[in-house]
Order: structure tokens, then sequence, then C-alpha cells
């Protein structure tokens, strides 16, 4: 099973456990914001946060706010983005 580890708290845990959040291109495709990918088939790198105990597409806030203050979000995806301060599951591309 693939383990990843949470860009907030830097737990390892099976990749089923945590929230993956990618980078979306905005209007034009000039600023990349952060979103929520709850199936996993957003194109490119992905960054992974705990999942909130009582919601499955929700990451934990205290694992959010630490990879806020951390940077690790933008970090793991190797680009600047922007997050919403209630990110928002997105549907798949495809």
């Amino acid at each position: 099973m693939p383990r990843r580890r949470c860009v907030g708290c830097g737990r390892i845990a099976p990749k089923s456990e945590l929230l993956r959040i990618a980078a979306a291109c905005d209007d034009g495709g000039r600023s990349r914001r952060a979103v929520i990918d709850p199936a996993g088939t957003l194109p490119g790198r992905g960054a992974y946060l705990c999942r909130a105990r009582d919601a499955a597409t929700t990451p934990n806030p205290e694992c959010l706010r630490l990879a806020e203050r951390r940077r690790g979000i933008a970090r793991a995806l190797r680009r600047p983005v922007t997050l919403d301060p209630e990110p928002e599951p997105v549907e798949s591309i495809r």
C-alpha cells in the first residue's frame, strides 16, 4: 500500500488516510491555487494532508494551519500557490 507524508504534521500514513491537494490553474493559467482532489485524479504533483475526523473531504484544521505556516503545500507542489481559507473539493478534469 502506498504511503505518503502529511505536509502539515509530518505523519506518514497510507495514501487512503490522507487528503490530496493539487495545483489548478486559474483563468489564463497565470496564477495557481491549491485545491482538494478527493478522487486523486487531477494532473501534476500532489501534497497530502491528514483528513478531518468527521469529514472525508475536509483537511484536519491543525495540519492545514501547520502546512500554511511552514509553506509545506507550495514546497510539495514545487510552485507558489494560493490556498482558499475554506478549501472546497473540485471535480476531476477528466
